[in-house]
């Protein structure tokens, strides 16, 4: 919260002096829903996340924000009544592999029928996070050697590179495509590699670190692009980059 409360109210500040009073009232509604961790409903009900008007909204990256907020108020709720009903490690289990395989059964069905409700909203998103809570539940049970662990994180990085590489604005989204860089993710989970060429590094940790902050701070810089009209430019490109680095990295911007 408060690195998401700071952000707002740079922007707000910010808008106050360059925004039309109808972008600034758009603005405004949108800090709100993100302070409030509903704006991916509000987005939903506005526009495409690739369209032209998407690019004119500066927080609009807050949806996924949401969904995540939604998901962890709600997933231990449904943990609790799980347990109260049968207190059994290996029902949980199986409950957690249904609610992965429902949410993804959902959202293959509603990409290509209700492409923006199936991008923002949380029945359709939750798989990948329960992908997560499925790596920590049963990842332990792993018994990799060496060997394995590495091909295992080298085939999990070549997923998450690939979909990179292959996906862009004009990809269905998330529907079965996006088990892609979710499969690569849980790959390089389960790998645990400690020493590994990717992630041990101090810049790759420092990266992870400060990801929320660059989360936070680089589509405002993208819109910023927009709104200046640079957004061909290498050199502005590369400008809005460094900034996002210094700006998110800064000591209690995350």
């Amino acid at each position: 919260m408060p690195a998401l409360i700071v952000l707002c109210a740079v922007l707000l500040i910010v808008g106050w002096f360059y925004l039309s009073a109808y972008d600034y009232r758009m603005l405004s509604t949108h800090a709100i829903t993100a302070l409030a961790f509903i704006s991916n409903m509000k987005f939903w009900r506005e526009a495409g996340y690739f369209d032209a008007a998407s690019h004119e909204k500066l927080l609009l990256h807050t949806w996924s924000l949401s969904v995540e907020w939604q998901f962890y108020i709600l997933f231990p709720l449904v943990l609790v009544v799980l347990w109260k009903l049968l207190p059994n490690r290996r029902f949980i289990g199986l409950m957690l592999v249904a609610g992965f395989l429902l949410s993804l059964a959902i959202s293959v069905v509603m990409t290509p029928r209700t492409p923006g409700a199936a991008f923002y909203l949380l029945p359709t998103r939750a798989w990948e996070m329960l992908a997560g809570g499925l790596v920590f539940f049963y990842g332990h049970q792993l018994r990799l050697t060496p060997v394995m662990a590495r091909l295992l994180e080298l085939a999990g990085f070549a997923l998450i590179i690939a979909s990179i590489l292959l996906f862009d604005g004009n990809t269905l989204w998330p529907g079965h495509l996006a088990l892609v860089p979710v499969v690569g993710s849980v790959l390089v989970l389960l790998a645990a590699r400690q020493s590994s060429l990717f992630t041990a590094p101090a810049v790759s940790q420092w990266l992870g670190k400060t990801s929320y902050s660059l989360y936070l701070w680089h589509w405002p810089l993208s819109v910023a692009l927009v709104y200046l009209e640079v957004q061909n430019s290498a050199m502005a490109i590369a400008v809005a980059l460094v900034l996002t680095l210094c700006w998110g990295g800064c000591p209690g911007a995350g």
